[in-house]
């Protein structure tokens, strides 16, 4: 059968907000065998009250203290409105967004869960396609989202070249700012950080060879 011509479109591609009980008493469980390692590296996630006193103090902190605190605060209304925000400001951005995304050639997810939660930082990510966004510490929840997806991204070429952790926020950081000018951004910054710009602008988009440049360096 003929086509005339027609270009089959691609299916768009689905990011899902959730926000519940259940979700943020395993965030906290998550944040809590993470804590060492975000002092070590300068992040100051947000606990729930009773567990960061615990940690202050330097009690045990059980299972049973993570689910009475996190169900203390919980807050199902405000959980509601900050996905609606979320929705809202994604949808001016996404489709810009993955049409940039797809010229890097990498494999992209069909659908990305994004949980909206009060804990952690700003935002974080777990392999393949989930989300995690901290209303309480992000400015603009459309472009965490779409930082974090780079993550999912080129995570396993992370992997694969062993790339270190603040080298790897400098790629998605530079990632972003060239699909984004306009909003550029750029945290800490790495070991030879103008060296790694340089490899970026030479190679672009191939983040293949941009990382395993970067990872001889």
């Amino acid at each position: 059968m003929k086509n005339n011509g027609l270009k089959k479109s691609e299916p768009e591609i689905e990011v899902v907000f959730d926000c519940s009980v259940e979700d943020e008493i395993n965030r906290v469980k998550y944040l809590c065998t993470k804590y060492q390692w975000y002092k070590n590296n300068g992040y100051r996630p947000t606990y729930p009250k009773s567990i960061a006193k615990k940690f202050e103090s330097g009690e045990k902190i059980t299972e049973a203290d993570i689910e009475e605190s996190v169900s203390d605060e919980f807050d199902s209304g405000t959980g509601a409105k900050q996905i609606a925000l979320a929705e809202e400001e994604w949808n001016k951005i996404k489709e810009r967004f993955f049409d940039s995304l797809k010229t890097l050639g990498l494999p992209v997810q069909n659908k990305y869960f994004v949980s909206i939660t009060k804990y952690g930082n700003g935002g974080s990510y777990g392999v393949p396609n989930n989300i995690q966004l901290n209303f309480n510490q992000t400015r603009s929840l459309s472009f965490v989202i779409a930082h974090e997806i780079v993550h999912l991204t080129i995570e396993h070429l992370i992997k694969e070249y062993g790339i270190d952790h603040w080298i790897k926020e400098r790629l998605v950081d530079l990632i972003m700012n060239r699909f984004f000018p306009e909003n550029p951004k750029l945290q800490r910054d790495p070991a030879n950080s103008e060296k790694i710009s340089e490899l970026f602008d030479n190679y672009f988009p191939d983040i293949r060879k941009i990382i395993e440049e970067v990872s001889k360096l």
